[in-house]
């Protein structure tokens, strides 16, 4: 019987010290405690957790270091956590572990009864596992999901703004176009009359059996010069109105002058405006989109010619500058008024009748000018007149600072 008796002792002990090594091992804290909920054994990770040292838990009441509580800052009760254990209420909950120094750790805790053979709990185990890294990523994945989210939100924001943006300048150029029909129609229908007159006297000579080659060749070739612009005012009103995306190439900056004015040539003739011409020679091309370049000069020479409804001058001037080309628009108009002035870039602003557009176009120029890397300027006198100044990059540079102000 005693060897048998020493056995069983062994083996208890043996299984203690296993049971010891499998706690000690664990990265969950581990706390025992008496039915009266006094802590009798923990392990490392606990006492890692809580920065106490063995002798400062090992023999004090579970209230010390564990609140069962919602509430972090809610007070620790004697006896309460205990009984809540030993009934089995606190089966998986969690609460919050007290640390030496700091703030109440955040647990996910687990308890366990261990009962004796008539049933009496002889002791409790409770396992807790610090909550802290586990909200940290879902912190993190709840925020990176409210970024996503914003960011979605944004350039879903963006999309429609951009949209509407397109749409807005779009009905700002329509808005010029019908300003430009009647002038339109008349520089179109010029040319058409001319080659009527030529080919009705080319027929009228075949009838007669006098057609003259020489003169009929010459007769052709003067319509097909006729055609050729007809063709390139038609060429322009398509640039001009339909919807692209930059293209920058390398531009000649004069030539793109005088292919927008030909749209605008009938109506400044209509109002009386005379037009004076002062391209440099040689200038260098500047890097732009030819057809956007358009929609910016048509909408100021457009602008000048407006401004002039009893005639006057328009200069059209080209210069370089630096390492920049300068071109100024300037007419001999009624001017703006100096509180306007700042406000002349400004979406929707406008001193327009109603119907003559939403007030989009200098805006649309600025845009254009500013994404080319360029700068548009203004100055003006009330009564004597305005000058738009646009400012763009020579080919392969940027435009300088000694372009200097519109005057």
């Amino acid at each position: 019987m005693p060897v048998e008796k020493a056995k069983e002792t062994s083996e208890t002990e043996s299984l203690h010290k296993i049971c010891a090594q499998m706690i000690g091992a664990m990265t969950d804290a581990v706390i025992l405690i008496e039915p009266q909920g006094t802590i009798t054994r923990t392990n490392q990770a606990t006492l890692s957790l809580l920065a106490f040292d063995e002798d400062e838990i090992i023999g004090h009441p579970i209230h010390k270091i564990l609140s069962v509580s919602k509430d972090r800052q809610a007070p620790r009760e004697e006896g309460g956590v205990q009984v809540d254990i030993v009934n089995d209420v606190l089966a998986s909950i969690e609460a919050y572990l007290f640390p030496k120094h700091g703030k109440a750790i955040p647990i996910s805790m687990r308890s366990s009864s261990v009962r004796d053979d008539d049933g009496e709990v002889t002791g409790i185990v409770l396992v807790a596992r610090d909550l802290r890294p586990t909200m940290k990523l879902l912190a993190e994945a709840a925020m990176g999901e409210a970024e996503r989210r914003k960011r979605e939100e944004l350039q879903h924001a963006y999309d429609e703004l951009k949209q509407l943006q397109e749409q807005l300048i779009q009905s700002e150029k329509m808005a010029s176009l019908g300003q430009m029909a009647a002038g339109v129609a008349h520089e179109i229908n010029n040319p058409l009359s001319g080659i009527m007159v030529y080919l009705h006297m080319i027929m009228d000579d075949i009838r007669k059996g006098q057609l003259d080659r020489d003169q009929a060749l010459k007769f052709l070739g003067e319509s097909q010069d006729e055609l050729k612009r007809c063709s390139r005012i038609i060429k322009s009103l398509l640039d001009f109105s339909r919807q692209s995306h930059p293209r920058l190439t390398p531009v000649e900056i004069g030539s793109v002058l005088e292919e927008t004015f030909e749209i605008l040539a009938h109506k400044a003739k209509l109002q009386d405006v005379e037009v004076a011409w002062h391209i440099e020679k040689g200038l260098p091309p500047v890097q732009a989109d030819p057809d956007q370049m358009k929609q910016v000069f048509l909408n100021l020479m457009l602008n000048a010619i407006q401004a002039m409804p009893r005639g006057g001058r328009l200069s059209i001037r080209a210069a370089r500058s630096a390492n920049s080309v300068r071109v100024d628009i300037a007419d001999t108009g009624c001017g703006i008024a100096a509180q306007n002035i700042s406000k002349l870039f400004t979406p929707f602003f406008t001193t327009k009748e109603k119907g003559e557009g939403v007030g989009l176009g200098l805006a649309m120029a600025y845009g254009i000018v500013k994404h080319h890397g360029g700068d548009i300027l203004v100055s003006s006198s009330p009564g004597e007149g305005t000058t738009f100044s646009v400012v763009l990059g020579c080919s392969g540079e940027s435009p300088g600072a000694g372009a200097g102000g519109a005057g």
